[in-house]
């Protein structure tokens, strides 16, 4: 018996088989484009409810009474599913975890619609489903089931399904916002649809184009919950980020209309009052939104105890994009501590300029006092050890000596402490005109020698080409001095100090080469600093004022030079000063090469 006959052009099948085509395109939509929890036990419930509408509608087709009868067993497949997927997307959907984390669920979802099938399928053998008094009656259009106790014992066990589904969503209800009861309410209904419908068809033998009600209204149910879930915000993670991160971000934020009234706050306003629009210099803010005229509040507006520093930004019309701007929203971030910080900086900046003004004062004025009377001690110990005063016994032109050496040591130190204080107040003036480096070097080298001597030190310079460059002579002077000194100072005896000068690629470089115990490695911020000296075992380590290499480095690079060094741990130091190679020496270079050149070709 081909049980298929004629149900292609049965207009009841048709319509079922339309239902269930919509049912099946609205299955697909939700999986492309929906994300939820549940959301495969929801498309579980799509096939149940399809499979027993599509059963519902062969039946319906059918003209023979044991088509009619197979059709109807084959239904409680699609039923059980229905009902036991369901019940199981209820419960995660709503984030219940009492049954859903467990396995006998998942193995009900496979058995209870099996079960179901098989139950009825045996029918013929016990009868308790439909009654062995009349099984199957009517007409080729419709059949009349006598239900047996089987029957509700199979409707029992899905209502208990159902009913679990109740109470998670009576459990969701009470523990929800109201936002989300729009959602709950059609999911409630929608789980009570099919069974008032079952009830009305089992009680008062109501049907749908006289069949069982309970798919159809199921998958009306779910179409309608569908759309609901695409439309509703609720459970969008997308919308409800924005709406989190909207609500907890720790800086209060205002949404204004075009009206400048507000119409949304977070949380962070609406403690700070920023909501209650009783701050005139708030309204006042607000009515400056969007109008050409600048706000007289400056960039920060003060809001109570606190001072905030808005930010603002147009919200587009999405129907004209060009026109007015549909409203503002206003970022008021709190700089209240930032202000008192920099108020509090600017205080401390301004008390360390006052006692760097104070300190630069005191040193200038001690300086130039102890100038006068120094040059009048040097100038009688002088005196005294020419003998123009009388004769001077040993022991007494020792002490006096002593007395005069220190005395230009000091005289030196006032000096360097002047120097480095016009430097650091950019006073220095110095000139700027053609210096021939080599015979600066000879003439340092030729008046260090007697202290040289004194240290059993030699002082050696390698002949070079005369080698220009610009900048102050003294200053320049200055400098080797220092270097040259340093360099005997440091050195051990019979050890040898050389100086030499090299042109290279625009550049002259002047080295000064001991032969001393070397500088360790990372104590450049130590030469180079201002009162600061390297260690030194030896018994000159601790002469001088410590600013001798922090005024030459200064001195160097403001004639566009610099000094740097490379050292080697008992081996000993070389120091170089470079300077620019003089533009007219470079520009005679030029022209002779170019004079060369043309005389070869």
């Amino acid at each position: 018996m081909n049980c298929f006959e004629g149900t292609l052009t049965d207009p009841v099948f048709a319509g079922v088989a339309g239902f269930v085509f919509l049912a099946a395109i609205n299955l697909i939509w939700v999986l492309r484009t929906q994300k939820f929890n549940g959301v495969h036990f929801y498309a579980l419930t799509f096939v149940g409810g399809m499979w027993a509408l599509l059963t519902v509608g062969f039946e319906a087709a059918s003209s023979s009474a044991v088509c009619k009868l197979q059709w109807a067993t084959l239904a409680w497949f699609g039923y059980g599913l229905l009902s036991v997927a369901w019940t199981l997307f209820v419960m995660s959907f709503v984030g219940s975890k009492m049954m859903i984390d467990k396995l006998w669920p998942r193995v009900a979802l496979v058995l209870v619609p099996l079960a179901a099938v098989v139950f009825v399928a045996t029918n013929h053998l016990h009868h308790l489903v439909y009654s062995d008094v009349l099984p199957v009656t009517g007409t080729i259009d419709q059949n009349t089931y006598i239900h047996g106790p089987g029957f509700y014992l199979l409707l029992a066990v899905l209502y208990a399904f159902v009913a679990c589904g109740l109470v998670c969503l009576v459990k969701a209800f009470l523990r929800a916002k109201r936002s989300a009861y729009p959602l709950l309410i059609m999911l409630t209904i929608t789980t009570l649809m099919p069974v008032l419908a079952n009830a009305a068809y089992v009680g008062l033998g109501f049907t749908v184009l006289g069949q069982d009600p309970t798919s159809f209204m199921f998958i009306l149910g779910i179409v309608a919950f569908s759309w609901l879930l695409a439309t509703n915000k609720t459970i969008d993670m997308t919308s409800v980020g924005k709406s989190v991160l909207f609500d907890t971000m720790s800086e209060p934020i205002v949404l204004v209309d075009r009206r400048r009234q507000v119409v949304l706050t977070n949380t962070a306003a609406r403690t700070r009052g920023l909501d209650k629009g009783q701050s005139a210099t708030l309204n006042a803010f607000l009515q400056k939104l969007g109008r050409s005229e600048p706000c007289e509040c400056g960039d920060y507006i003060k809001i109570g105890e606190r001072d905030y520093e808005p930010r603002v930004q147009g919200i587009t019309n999405p129907l004209c994009p060009d026109g007015d701007a549909l409203g503002w929203s206003v970022t008021f971030v709190d700089v209240t501590e930032r202000i008192a910080m920099n108020e509090s900086l600017q205080a401390a900046l301004k008390k360390a300029d006052d006692a760097m003004r104070t300190k630069d004062d005191f040193v200038s004025v001690v300086s130039h006092e102890m100038r006068t009377p120094l040059t009048s001690l040097k100038g009688a110990l002088s005196l005294a050890l020419s003998g123009h005063l009388g004769e001077l016994d040993g022991r007494m032109h020792s002490v006096i000596d002593l007395a005069h050496r220190n005395g230009i040591r000091l005289s030196r130190l006032i000096d360097q402490i002047l120097l480095a204080q016009k430097m650091d107040l950019d006073a220095l003036k110095l000139e700027h005109v053609t210096v021939e480096l080599g015979q600066l070097l000879e003439d340092s080298l030729v008046e260090n020698r007697s202290f040289a001597s004194e240290q059993s030190v030699t002082l050696v310079s390698t002949p070079t080409e005369p080698a220009y460059i610009e900048g102050d002579a003294f200053a320049i002077r200055q400098i080797i001095d220092n270097l040259v000194s340093n360099a005997i100072k440091f050195s051990g005896k019979d050890s040898v100090v050389e100086g030499k000068i090299e042109v290279w690629q625009g550049r002259v470089r002047l080295s000064i080469q001991d032969m001393g115990q070397g500088i360790p490695e990372g104590m450049e911020d130590k030469v180079f600093g201002r009162f600061e000296q390297i260690p030194n075992s030896s018994q000159h380590a601790t002469q001088g004022s410590g600013l001798g290499m922090h005024i030459s480095r200064n001195l160097a690079r403001k004639m566009q030079g610099d000094i740097f060094y490379e050292s080697q741990v008992g081996v000993g130091t070389t120091f170089y000063v470079e300077f620019p190679l003089s533009l007219q020496v470079e520009q005679r270079l030029a022209e002779s090469g170019e004079r060369l050149a043309s005389a070869r070709g």
